[in-house]
């Protein structure tokens, strides 16, 4: 029943079996299975040892939080793969350091003076799906994987993919760090698209100058070969 192909078993519910790496002794049976959430077996996570992939990590790991400094992994959950709608994120739109396609549910933190102008807060987080459309991020085609679900003693938002602020557990409505309603993350789009409108009017107004400069024979005007002020104090006078 678990095999990992689209030609059979057609009308079937979803069944995600998670497992469950935390240590001996704790019990699971009481614990909701994630259903969303979480990331991608192969997101970098700044541990105490640097960036590891996310599916290397065990229970008693330290990994570098945003507010918290280094905090010791609780639980480790893995999911086997399901179909995911993605999204793909350009380089250091928030944060990241390089081109990424993430899930569409994945829980990402907007810092800075975007989340203090917008918001009036330090720091916000949002679903990655309500972003689509700010600074180039788009949906990309659906893929079939796994996710890994982090989780320290209290919630933790955690440093990955070089500067990416992600929330790798399993994301929650009512959490401290609850991302923000589909509607107040579209101001996120709507204040990029004014950012990238402003940018473009800026380039346009530099490079009409730079026209009108070449059109008039100013651009080729040679300098002067000496300081205009020095004739206002004599200092060329006969």
């Amino acid at each position: 029943m678990l095999l990992d192909h689209t030609t059979a078993f057609m009308d079937y519910q979803p069944v995600d079996l998670l497992l469950d790496l935390r240590p001996e002794g704790e019990g699971s049976a009481s614990r909701l299975r994630p259903l969303n959430g979480g990331v991608l077996p192969g997101t970098l996570i700044e541990t105490a040892n640097g960036f590891v992939q996310a599916r290397t990590l065990r229970p008693g790991d330290m990994v570098q939080t945003f507010d918290g400094g280094l905090r010791e992994v609780m639980t480790v959950r893995q999911s086997v793969p399901r179909l995911t709608a993605m999204v793909h994120v350009p380089a250091g739109v928030i944060g990241n350091d390089a081109d990424l396609d993430l899930p569409s549910d994945a829980v990402v933190a907007i810092e800075g003076d975007l989340a203090l102008d917008l918001f009036d807060l330090p720091v916000v987080t949002v679903k990655l799906v309500a972003l689509i459309g700010y600074k180039g991020i788009a949906a990309a085609m659906p893929q079939r994987l796994a996710r890994v679900h982090i989780d320290c003693a209290e919630e933790e938002l955690l440093w990955s993919e070089g500067g990416l602020v992600i929330n790798a557990g399993n994301a929650q409505d009512d959490a401290f760090y609850a991302p923000l309603s589909f509607a107040e993350a579209r101001l996120i789009v709507e204040a990029g698209r004014e950012e990238e409108l402003e940018e473009r009017l800026v380039a346009r107004e530099i490079r009409e100058e730079d026209e009108d400069k070449g059109f008039f024979g100013l651009a080729a005007l040679p300098a002067p070969a000496f300081d205009p002020l020095d004739l206002l104090f004599g200092r060329y006078a006969a």
